[in-house]
């Protein structure tokens, strides 16, 4: 009688379940397209991001052959803040990542995109203006706040938009739009002045708030704002009818109920919420200890350390494209394979890359020590010593290391820690925890940047390579032991 009743029971339930209309092939491809426009759209604010970030490498060569400003007077700058042009945008970051998580988290991600066009009006305003050297830094913190802003503001709204079978391809568009940033910022050097490009950098944040006007909300924010109506309004057209709109916004809702009525400081406390930043942080200590952010911020000075005859900004440009390339190829396959075996075989390549450029460095300032024997004129000889170096090396290492360094970094190292720093936390609290982990990744990009001028007078430009070597090294066995796969898996 009770088996009865449960056969019953289960047959009731399962006419009572609707049963949705199947997608035609050929809508899905025209809506995964309407998601590929929209993250576009969204991304635009990394193109000027990464013209904010790659900045000093048309700019520091210019400001050392010709320091003069828009007004056309003298400008010093002495190496300290040559550095600092680049290091202090992390800085910047702290700042940047705290009020626009707290902006996203609460008037909404598209809208606190929107409000970017403040800090990065700023930034640009008083680098092309700048009379002198304190204001071109306190430009280039401006920038700093852009950049953090622009991670926590525009990553969190990419991850929430697209279907969970694209997502991680979706999700590589930012860094594809950072490396034509790059590109971009490198190549407008070859034909601006370096107070010019400033004036790039306001168009392209003007041109994302337009994009921005018709852009829809994140559905995912309406829908733990109980803005249910207009977060049904947008899941329909980003799913489609095949889609149980109605089991996402519940199970939406279920996951984040206890992160909305609970403090931050509770979340806080929660132990697989503590683990997934510890491991979020880590990844991205290895993404700045293993050289990528120095190579993007300082391409064309290391050019010129390593004595290559190409022209420093052609051969960043080559290196750019390179990764941008590289960028295209993680939208295609860091679906297929997953986020943790990208990360590892990228690591494993840029290890190998880092070794060559050691042993190139290293057998290039070598020095030989040759006894002599030096007549005196009189009785008695004196030893001496001759110290050679070795010349004719091949100029080329350095360029096909950094293509393929940076080619390889794109399909893992650079992407992988930014798409884990969203997927891993609950929607509720994903922008304040994404935050929380882009500042302390921001500390460790002021100190890899800053530390690189004093670290290669101290380990060498051989020893400094050896360095990022061993931590890139150290980053894929981290990998194996401690990253959790997200590939497939929603974002709740």
């Amino acid at each position: 009688m009770e088996e009865a009743e449960e056969k019953q029971s289960e047959r009731l339930t399962v006419e009572h379940v609707p049963q949705l209309p199947k997608e035609p092939e050929v809508k899905r491809k025209k809506r995964i397209f309407m998601q590929v426009l929209m993250v576009l759209g969204a991304s635009i604010g990394h193109l000027g991001l990464a013209v904010v970030a790659a900045w000093p490498n048309p700019a520091i060569p210019e400001l050392q052959r010709n320091n003069t400003n828009i007004y056309g007077s003298y400008m010093s700058l002495n190496s300290w803040q040559l550095d600092m042009l680049g290091s202090l945008v992390s800085l910047g970051n702290l700042p940047g990542t705290w009020i626009w998580g707290l902006l996203v988290a609460n008037i909404g991600r598209r809208r606190s995109m929107m409000f970017l066009i403040v800090p990065y009006s700023i930034g640009w305003g008083l680098v092309a203006f700048a009379p002198n050297a304190p204001v071109l830094l306190a430009g280039r913190f401006f920038h700093g706040i852009c950049i953090g802003a622009t991670f926590v503001s525009a990553s969190t709204y990419i991850i929430e938009l697209p279907d969970t079978s694209v997502r991680g391809a979706m999700a590589t568009i930012p860094s594809l739009v950072l490396s034509c940033g790059f590109i971009l910022a490198t190549g407008l050097g070859l034909c601006f002045r370096w107070f010019e490009i400033a004036f790039v950098g306001v168009f392209i944040i003007v041109l994302q708030v337009m994009v921005l006007l018709v852009l829809p909300e994140s559905p995912s924010y309406l829908a733990i704002k109980d803005r249910e109506n207009e977060a049904r309004v947008v899941l329909k057209k980003l799913r489609g009818p095949s889609a149980d709109i109605s089991q996402e916004l519940q199970d939406l809702k279920k996951q984040n109920q206890d992160k909305i009525e609970g403090s931050f400081f509770k979340v806080l406390q929660d132990t697989d919420i503590l683990k997934s930043l510890g491991i979020i942080t880590v990844l991205f200590f290895v993404q700045n200890f293993c050289g990528l952010m120095v190579f993007i911020v300082n391409m064309t000075r290391i050019f010129i350390e390593a004595g290559s005859t190409l022209d420093e900004k052609v051969s960043s440009i080559l290196v750019f494209f390179v990764q941008a390339a590289g960028n295209l190829l993680a939208c295609l396959y860091l679906d297929r394979f997953g986020r943790k075996l990208c990360l590892i075989a990228s690591l494993a390549v840029m290890t190998m890359c880092l070794m060559v450029m050691a042993v190139y460095h290293h057998l290039k300032n070598y020095t030989e020590v040759i006894d002599v024997v030096v007549s005196n004129g009189t009785d008695f000889t004196t030893t001496g010593t001759i110290t050679e170096s070795i010349d004719g090396m091949p100029t080329w290492v350095p360029l096909v290391c950094l293509m393929v360094y940076m080619f390889t970094s794109s399909i893992g190292a650079g992407p992988v820690p930014a798409l884990l720093n969203s997927e891993y936390f609950p929607t509720a609290v994903r922008s304040q925890l994404s935050g929380i982990c882009m500042a302390i990744g921001s500390i460790f990009n002021f100190a890899t940047l800053q530390l690189f001028s004093p670290l290669q007078e101290v380990l060498t430009v051989a020893g400094i390579y050896w360095f990022y070597a061993f931590i890139s090294a150290a980053g894929i066995i981290f990998t194996l032991v401690c990253v959790k796969e997200t590939k497939g898996r929603s974002v709740g």
